[in-house]
């Protein structure tokens, strides 16, 4: 770091010396070679230094985790094969099992899908003839009677009458 300090001070007054003549370079050398050696040029630079320490630490320890991840991806994905293979193999037994109760026996499995198929039918009739009821008690109230405020019925029905 302190070499790229130095560098670039050396570079920028080279360049600013070969025009301003060789007392100016000299002048401009010196001067960028004391602020490379202060001591807040060599905090600043020891700072960076730890920074990019830190930094390459990081780095390292990134690329060490993506390398174990990758070193287990194999053995996860044969064990997530191996998992759905477990359970598709379970599903079919299941499925299997339930094909052999209608086959084996075709009348009684037959009727407790008739009998389950009833009782949802029945609880369907039943919710709905709750929400009926429901229904028709909230168009009972007298909460929601018409405001006559011309007095149009009582004209209308003591005209009928």
């Amino acid at each position: 770091m302190k070499r790229a300090v130095l560098l670039l001070g050396a570079g920028i007054g080279y360049v600013l010396g070969a025009r301003a003549g060789r007392d100016r370079y000299e002048q401009i050398a010196e001067t960028a070679t004391r602020l490379a050696q202060s001591p807040p040029a060599q905090r600043a630079g020891e700072f960076l230094q730890h920074r990019l320490d830190d930094a390459s630490d990081g780095i390292a320890r990134l690329t060490g985790t993506i390398g174990e991840k990758s070193r287990e991806l194999p053995t996860r994905i044969v064990h997530t094969t191996e998992s759905l293979r477990e359970d598709l193999r379970r599903r079919y037994e299941e499925l299997g099992e339930q094909f052999t109760d209608a086959v084996e026996r075709p009348r009684e499995y037959f009727d407790e899908v008739v009998e389950r198929s009833r009782d949802r039918q029945a609880q369907e009739i039943i919710t709905a003839g709750e929400q009926r009821d429901e229904t028709l008690h909230s168009l009972a109230t007298d909460d929601d009677e018409m405001i006559d405020e011309g007095g149009a019925d009582e004209r209308n029905l003591g005209e009928g009458a």
